[in-house]
């Protein structure tokens, strides 16, 4: 019988929760409603730190368990900004909000000014000395993003500093901006100027989607990019930009615009289009509702990965990662643990073990999974990083392995 399972896509939009100042004896003490923490910013005359953050979000748990407790980044937040923790996924009355401050990845850790203008932003999970770092940053009117941001509009177009500019935005996930200026600023270059490394590497930084004008030249002026980066560069960037760009077109429910797209792509005549068609065609067991056949999953992918996949092993990351959200019982989803066994017979690289990991506790591999995930743990001592999220994976595994023994008892 097919196996057919849905899994839950979740929409985050931004809501406020109007609750008491959470007090923290030693760390960060955050307000949750930020019109109340512009107030208190206006009547301190200081910034206001902002964790944007959702329920599911794991570096989020882990900055609220570890980092914000901390008894050196309480007294430094606590003295320089009016802290506020905003839950983007409580469905509540932040929607507006988050459109404003585009916020696309958990958790963003944004700083505004007393009128809530962005000064400052990143996203992603920071250690206590990170955010600190972060937080001056923010506070140093020469360093912090909007003093960039300002420095660009008044008109600096120093190749070191449209670098440092067009980074900044990316790290601090303003996409959008950094697409609609990098449009603007590529449109004034030179033919020569465009054709430059230089030129080639921020196109590379600011993400430049296929079929838009800026990808669209460099596709027509190939062997101009060819004798600046070399044939090899260029060719292998075009490809893999069209490969991820259209998967994520696919998603887990073919939209008219993946269609279309594709359409497009094959008048391009590249010579992989047929393995990339082959590939999104695995996503394409996933219906409209989110539900997907696990079986033909298996199948599609078996045979794409049989005939493409020692071609990128980014193909067997995907695929497995998305069958492991899929599945939750003993052996249903078997096929991605021989994807990832295959994989790493033949490139055994740390940074794929996670995968690894992950695709054997949700088939319910446990005492495999022990074994990999102390290999991580092993990885990051030999590499002289920290443990604890290894560690509170294992200790998860464990978890499931007593919940196991009971159920059988």
């Amino acid at each position: 019988m097919n196996k057919i399972r849905r899994i839950r896509i979740v929409f985050a939009v931004l809501g406020l929760m109007i609750s008491p100042v959470i007090t923290n004896a030693q760390g960060i003490e955050f307000l949750h409603n930020l019109d109340e923490a512009l107030a208190k910013a206006k009547a301190e005359n200081k910034m206001v730190f902002i964790d944007f953050y959702t329920s599911w979000c794991g570096p989020c748990k882990v900055m609220s368990n570890e980092v914000f407790p901390l008894a050196t980044v309480g007294s430094y937040f606590n003295s320089q900004f009016i802290n506020c923790k905003i839950q983007c996924d409580d469905k509540g009355v932040g929607v507006e909000l988050g459109k404003k401050y585009q916020i696309n990845a958990y958790p963003t850790l944004m700083f505004v000014d007393k009128n809530g203008a962005i000064v400052h932003s990143a996203a992603g999970g920071l250690s206590g000395e990170g955010l600190i770092a972060l937080a001056k940053t923010a506070a140093n009117p020469e360093r912090n993003l909007l003093s960039i941001t300002n420095e660009w509009d008044a008109g600096n177009r120093k190749e070191e500093f449209v670098a440092k500019y067009f980074n900044a935005l990316k790290k601090a996930y303003r996409g959008e901006k950094a697409s609609a200026d990098f449009t603007k600023y590529f449109n004034e270059l030179s033919a020569n100027d465009k054709a430059k490394k230089s030129t080639y590497e921020l196109v590379k930084t600011v993400g430049t989607a296929p079929f838009s004008p800026v990808f669209e030249y460099l596709e027509t002026n190939r062997n101009a990019y060819a004798k600046s980066v070399g044939e090899a560069e260029i060719d292998k960037f075009i490809a893999n930009t069209y490969l991820w760009y259209l998967r994520g077109l696919v998603g887990n429910d073919p939209r008219p615009e993946f269609k279309a797209a594709m359409v497009k792509f094959k008048a391009k005549n590249y010579p992989y289009y047929d393995e990339y068609a082959m590939f999104y065609n695995v996503f394409e067991t996933f219906d409209s509702k989110g539900s997907v056949d696990i079986d033909e999953y298996m199948r599609r992918g078996t045979a794409f990965l049989a005939k493409y996949g020692k071609n990128n092993d980014s193909y067997t990351l995907a695929l497995t990662s998305l069958l492991g959200n899929c599945t939750g019982y003993k052996d249903e989803g078997a096929a991605g643990i021989k994807w990832m066994e295959d994989l790493l017979e033949r490139n055994r690289d740390p940074k794929y073990l996670s995968v690894y990991f992950y695709i054997l506790w949700r088939n319910y591999n446990l005492e495999k999974a022990l074994v990999v995930g102390n290999e991580m743990r092993d990885n990051e001592i030999k590499a002289g990083k920290s443990t604890k999220t290894v560690d509170s994976q294992i200790e998860m595994v464990k978890g499931l392995k007593v919940r196991e023994k009971k159920a059988k008892v």
